[in-house]
């Protein structure tokens, strides 16, 4: 009987890339700041607590506190961290880790979104959030 030529099941599988990325909750006088995604970019018009990739070599601490200078223009310190969420977006799989972060200075300039918010924490259900950040508000809520 002869063999069929079977793949190896391995070499079948595609491996998705895992991204590791950061997001701050910053709370300053009571309020929370959510960021709106450009409409044009994936998940556009969501809200999320603003954030981005860990770079090679970096601290997820080091991270969020870059790129909250770089999307917000504000320095910011980062505090405890909230949850863990992983979203798998076809493509790839994001691993999303939520931090409390603590506004210490700088003017709110939007370079990566299209509007932002203060809300409090009871406001933020009316927002319709990015998914991976719904277990970084579940956490939140529960601190």
């Amino acid at each position: 009987m002869p063999q069929k030529n079977m793949r190896n099941t391995a070499e079948s599988v595609s491996i998705k890339p895992i991204i590791l990325v950061v997001a701050g909750v910053i709370e300053k006088q009571g309020r929370y700041l959510l960021a709106q995604r450009v409409e044009h970019a994936c998940q556009g018009g969501l809200w999320e607590f603003p954030g981005g990739k860990v770079e090679e070599g970096e601290t997820p601490q080091a991270a969020l506190e870059r790129e909250l200078t770089e999307e917000l223009a504000i320095q910011t310190t980062t505090g405890r961290f909230l949850a863990d969420s992983v979203f798998d977006h076809g493509d790839k799989i994001i691993h999303l880790k939520g931090y409390l972060s603590h506004w210490e200075s700088g003017s709110l300039v939007l370079h990566s979104h299209q509007a932002s918010v203060w809300a409090e924490l009871t406001e933020i259900s009316h927002y319709a959030l990015c998914p991976a950040d719904y277990p970084i508000l579940e956490a939140l809520v529960a601190k």
